[in-house]
């Protein structure tokens, strides 16, 4: 083989090899099903009078409300009173933003659980949604022709290049239209070229305002391929939102006040009236009760599919010692820990001193879960942010994950030879009625192979027919493990089609979780400590070092700290997938920008970058979803371009 073709191939290894290492693990993810709703800030308990509070803030609530922890930006607050008619007076439901300046000298804001650059203040504010903010980290390489798609239809096109280096012409498009195209040239102070649009968004004056920048790194000049390496993009929208004080047609029965240090949005028109078991939108956010009516909470719905980090307790601010604490409960941060409003089920806490050197000492890092009976006497326990059927109790437990977990409001219709699929690969077959009603034939199976086939009957004395399927999942005694059951509610007998109506389907997994007091295997450096009323985990072993700007793994949480080092945040991961729980893309929380550039020196291709909406984080679907990719792809095309520059050399 060509020695010069040798030493690229081991190069590509080597430097592919670097870069694989280099790409963050992620924290283990919780996969569910698309729409999914996580839970915010809920209400206190109820007082003699009825009265309870629904308090929200940036820095408590960052899943729902905007936060930036590497910059400890975010300054949204709602606050309303819950009565128990459920209502909330006139003038008595406050949300609040303040703006703040970063770095340079720009003005921001928080709104509606998103970033807004402030193009002019006042008691009138004309505000633009944030769409990309990346740092210098955030590198983008596009051979001369090729484009970098943005967020809302923007996109870099790099034109040209000198060839003696110092100079790029660019091209900035929206919806395919050229918007502005530009030659830029390094500033010899610097040594760096920039590229700045600016445009008229109302604010008035003599300057306009900056719409986007970025900075040119490299301009490369190859023998047959052309290269620039841009970074730090900042953009904002063009379509601007004004909030004038006074107005009350911005959200119907809210009113604005607005003066130059910040905005307020009331209910000054009329009192708000929630209803049970449902979802009312307050401004852009929801708020939800459930279904006795005794819990309010504010909540977020995602419904396009991806991977999402939501940020749930952060840590106080540190004493004269050093030392703040990170503590997690499931009613106060039932987005990361398991938390069911309509049972009020959920006891899971997560307790730790965070000193100065991010250090938590021996012993001081503990995670407590209790169990709970429903009304039917079954006991549960939350795990690790999930619901668990508690299958053998005491020094050692034995706990099985709740797949399903409906009510007979939840109907699914199958038409007999017809399945349903749930989740885990289990599936239920109806396969065949009595034509005179009180009997059906079901199949249980899982990943298509059959585990249980039964014929069931009406209970005469209840008028309702019960599927239920038992297995031995290593509790001992005489009684198995009830696996599955649902309630078959209707069986009908048609002229061309019979069909059955089944709800209430109840499912735990068959892999259970053993957790035996005294283990120190569960988890690296943490011990377990069971009894018959509580399981907890604590680090036993060793004290726990969080480093700055990653994600450490505790138990199946992930605990961030931001890149300053100065706070901490207990967050989850969770993979959202379509109707059928199946992943189909992915998108990243708190995360301005997720970029991929293939760059290909026998083929003309187009480098993506998926912005996703602060407001809702719900990016295109990419081929590369894991940070860090777009650094590999971008080697292995330098690694091309140099391999072709070799052959024309021999």
């Amino acid at each position: 083989m060509n020695k010069k073709i040798t030493a690229v191939t081991l190069t590509a290894l080597m430097v592919l090899t670097m870069f694989t290492a280099m790409v963050p693990l992620a924290s283990a993810a919780k996969e569910v099903s698309a729409p999914y709703e996580f839970i915010g800030a809920v209400n206190g308990t109820q007082d003699a009078n009825g009265l309870s509070w629904l308090n929200a803030s940036s820095r408590n609530n960052p899943s729902i409300l905007y936060y930036d922890m590497d910059d400890n930006e975010g300054n949204e607050t709602i606050s309303m009173p819950i009565y128990d008619n459920l209502t909330v007076p006139e003038d008595e439901l406050i949300y609040t933003t303040t703006p703040w300046f970063d770095e340079d000298d720009y003005q921001f804001i928080s709104w509606a659980g998103s970033k807004f650059a402030v193009i002019d203040t006042g008691n009138d504010w004309i505000i633009s949604e944030k769409l990309v903010d990346e740092d210098e980290d955030d590198d983008h390489l596009l051979r001369v022709g090729e484009s970098l798609s943005l967020s809302q239809g923007w996109a870099i096109t790099a034109l040209e290049i000198d060839v003696d280096g110092g100079e790029a012409w660019f091209s900035l498009t929206k919806d395919g239209e050229e918007i502005h195209s530009e030659v830029v040239t390094e500033d010899p102070t610097e040594g760096s070229i920039y590229f700045t649009y600016e445009e008229d968004l109302g604010a008035g004056g003599d300057d306009d305002t900056e719409v986007m920048n970025f900075t040119v790194e490299t301009v490369f000049a190859g023998m047959n391929t052309n290269i620039v390496k841009v970074n730090n993009i900042d953009l904002i929208s063009t379509d601007t939102i004004e909030i004038e004080s006074g107005d009350d047609d911005l959200f119907d029965d809210f009113e604005v006040e607005a003066d130059n240090n910040r905005i307020r949005i009331t209910n000054n028109d009329d009192d708000i009236t929630f209803t049970e078991d449902d979802v009312t939108d307050v401004m852009d956010f929801g708020v939800r009760v459930n279904e006795d009516g005794d819990l309010v909470a504010l909540v977020k719905i995602i419904t396009e599919p991806g991977t999402y980090e939501l940020i749930g307790a952060v840590n106080g601010t540190q004493d004269a010692n050093g030392l703040s604490w990170l503590n997690a409960s499931s009613r106060n941060n039932p987005s990361i820990l398991y938390y069911d409003m309509d049972d009020n089920e959920g006891n899971e806490t997560i307790t730790m001193p965070i000193f100065d050197n991010l250090t938590v000492p021996e012993d001081e890092l503990i995670y407590t879960t209790t169990p709970w009976f429903d009304e039917d006497d079954y006991q549960f326990i939350s795990w690790a942010g999930s619901k668990y059927a508690v299958v053998d109790t005491g020094n050692d437990w034995i706990i099985s994950e709740k797949l399903v977990d409906e009510d007979e409001d939840d109907d699914h219709l199958l038409r007999v030879g017809e399945s349903l699929s749930l989740s885990k690969g289990w599936a239920i077959t109806a396969l065949e009625i009595d034509v005179e009603g009180g009997e059906a034939w079901f199949s249980l199976t899982k990943d298509g192979e059959e585990i249980h086939s039964e014929v069931v009957t009406e209970d005469p004395t209840e008028g309702s027919i019960y599927f239920t399927y038992d297995e031995d999942l290593g509790a001992g005694g005489e009684d198995d493990t009830e696996v599955m059951n649902f309630t078959v509610e209707t069986v009908f007998a048609g002229m061309n089609t019979n069909i059955v109506k089944v709800n209430n389907i109840d499912l735990i997994s068959t892999d259970t979780l053993e957790i035996e007091s005294g283990d120190d295997d569960l988890f690296d450096d943490f011990e377990v400590e069971a009894d018959n009323n509580r399981i907890q985990i604590i680090n036993k072993d060793d004290d726990i070092t969080f480093t700055e700007d990653d994600v450490t793994d505790i138990m199946d949480f992930g605990v961030r700290v931001n890149e300053d080092g100065n706070l901490v945040a207990l967050v989850q991961t969770i993979i959202i997938g379509g109707p059928d729980g199946t992943p189909t893309a992915t998108a990243t929380t708190n995360v301005t920008v997720t970029a991929t550039a293939t760059v290909d020196p026998n083929a003309t291709s187009t480098a993506t970058s998926t912005v996703p909406p602060t407001e809702t984080p719900t990016p295109e679907p990419t081929e590369t979803d894991v940070p860090g990719f777009e650094a590999v792809f971008a080697v292995a095309g330098l690694l091309a371009v140099a391999y072709l520059v070799l052959r024309q050399r021999e």
